[in-house]
């Protein structure tokens, strides 16, 4: 993490040097620079990200790093957890009846992805069925998706001889 921070201080100074050189006005900012690399940044760490909803909430940390990981081998036999540096946490506080999503961070993206593609193999898990797998997504994300979603249960709604999808 520290060979990143000072990596990206390093690029942003010099981008910043070479934007004084290229340009007349302040209107870039050195502040601006930073909450671009900060935004990129995230975003490259919530594409190595996936959220399972409806896990089941069993108690301490190392029963729900043995339940994605056994969720894992249900739906890529070949993924290992342990070495691929899994890491997954509940998000939200914690409340009776109700189990929190987990967010599961792998160290590369193409795990994410592999996940992703294969999570619909849970449908016939025997203990997963009910675990639905979806994009780590940005609040405005996730309230454009919501959008989107309300406004195809609508369009099946109102046209229920067509064949309607989400891209």
């Amino acid at each position: 993490v520290k060979a990143v921070t000072e990596t990206a201080k390093t690029e942003i100074k010099s981008y910043s040097d070479a934007v004084k050189k290229g340009t007349r006005s302040d209107s870039i900012t050195i502040q601006k620079l930073e909450d671009a690399v900060k935004t990129v940044v995230k975003s490259e760490e919530r594409e190595r990200c996936v959220v399972m909803f409806g896990m089941p909430e069993e108690v301490g940390e190392n029963v729900l790093h043995e339940s994605v990981g056994k969720l894992l081998e249900e739906i890529a036999p070949s993924h290992d957890t342990s070495r691929s540096g899994t890491s997954c946490s509940r998000i939200g506080r914690k409340r009776p009846d109700i189990s929190r999503p987990v967010r599961v961070c792998f160290t590369d993206r193409t795990s994410a992805y592999s996940v992703l593609r294969n999570s619909s193999k849970l449908k016939n898990s025997e203990r997963f069925s009910k675990v639905f797998i979806s994009p780590d997504r940005t609040p405005a994300e996730r309230e454009e998706r919501r959008k989107l979603v309300a406004a195809l249960k609508e369009k099946v709604r109102t046209e229920p001889q067509q064949y309607h999808y989400l891209k």
